[in-house]
């Protein structure tokens, strides 16, 4: 297979219709293994500059009310929604007075938690995941872990008594520290996150079909999720699976082409300036070497801020996110190099991501 697809990506500059034409012969092969018009599917889109070379819209949004996903479909984006919150803060941040940079102050700053070592942890170290605090949100409620919202989840910081390491030493994914960064938003702009991140973020990105997550009011055209059970299908999503309804973290809604034109406005610059983003983009702790999230170690990756970065020697680096919150898979990548943009969404979490992601690049040249 690879010596039909390797040059596929040279033929992007001379013979970008032919090309395009041989990734959809691919895919179409692999999407129809993948999906059926009967039971949940996936959105997905391939782009390269401002040319859409494939799009494809497959299975159920609702396995009640049999609405077929289509363009206008959302989905959860689960942890793909970090990006956005940080983001949103690092567009705070050239605004920012203080006598350090945003995203170097400490925690200490903004809340007023007892324990001294958060004189330690920055705002940085919460974005990357390099604060050393510990997940011990509490687990042997069933139903406090499905219905906890942002306030409960936060709430075991103020007692943490042991950190994992030391601030900036390590990786350790930590969903909650992404509430803490929203929060200091809040602080800053006196607004609720909820409202700013609409004014100040999605509308920069022209992104009129996304929102934050309402356990009391569903958006319109909001997919479920859904997990296999033999022939049968069960909802798995809010009021099914545990923390899900923290949304800087991971529960953002979305579709396929709002994420698109997320990536294009990154690109841009109109939602933080070309050097912002670039720090964002720049390795700040090693996946890979961590000794912590055994389940994320894939060879060569490196997590920035709110983003990974898989730079293999002699490969294009990729930026990237991955997201799974009940039974949605989300995965949202790019080549910046070559403006290239991967966007898969599925509401059902029984397929191997990485297999669809590797078949993607090797469609595209870039394995």
């Amino acid at each position: 297979m690879k010596r039909i697809f390797l040059p596929l990506i040279a033929l992007f500059a001379a013979f970008p219709a032919f090309a395009a034409s041989r990734l959809t012969a691919v895919l179409d092969s692999v999407f129809e293994a993948r999906y059926t018009a009967d039971a949940p599917g996936a959105a997905v889109i391939v782009a390269r500059g401002d040319s859409v070379l494939y799009e494809r819209y497959a299975g159920l949004a609702d396995m009640e009310s049999r609405e077929p996903i289509g363009p206008d479909t959302r989905f959860c984006i689960a942890s793909v929604s970090k990006q956005f919150t940080v983001m949103g803060l690092l567009r705070l941040a050239a605004g920012y007075t203080g006598s350090t940079g945003l995203m170097d102050t400490p925690v200490a700053q903004w809340f007023d938690y007892p324990q001294p070592f958060w004189r330690d942890i920055s705002l940085r170290n919460l974005a990357s995941h390099t604060s050393g605090v510990p997940d011990a949100r509490p687990r042997d409620d069933r139903d406090w872990c499905i219905f906890a919202g942002e306030d409960e989840s936060i709430e075991y910081f103020s007692t943490v008594d042991t950190l994992s390491f030391g601030a900036g030493e390590y990786y350790d994914y930590l969903n909650p520290s992404f509430i803490l960064l929203a929060r200091v938003c809040e602080k800053i702009t006196g607004r609720r996150w909820d409202e700013y991140m609409r004014d100040s973020v999605f509308d920069a990105a022209g992104m009129e079909d996304t929102y934050l997550f309402a356990a009391v009011s569903p958006g319109l055209s909001q997919s479920h999720a859904y997990r296999p059970d033999g022939e049968r299908w069960h909802e798995f999503d809010y009021g099914e699976e545990t923390f899900y309804a923290t949304r800087p973290d991971g529960c953002i809604y979305t579709t396929a082409r709002d994420l698109l034109r997320w990536e294009n406005a990154l690109r841009d610059g109109r939602v933080v300036a070309p050097e912002v983003l670039a720090a964002a983009y720049r390795p700040h702790v090693s996946v890979t070497a961590s000794p912590f999230c055994d389940y994320q170690q894939r060879p060569d990756t490196w997590y920035g801020l709110g983003f990974f970065i898989d730079h293999p020697a002699r490969r294009p680096r990729k930026i990237y996110h991955t997201g799974d919150n009940g039974g949605y898979q989300a995965y949202l990548a790019k080549y910046p190099e070559s403006d290239i943009k991967i966007i898969v969404l599925e509401n059902r979490h029984d397929h191997d991501r990485w297999q669809l992601a590797t078949l993607i690049d090797e469609a595209l040249g870039m394995r």
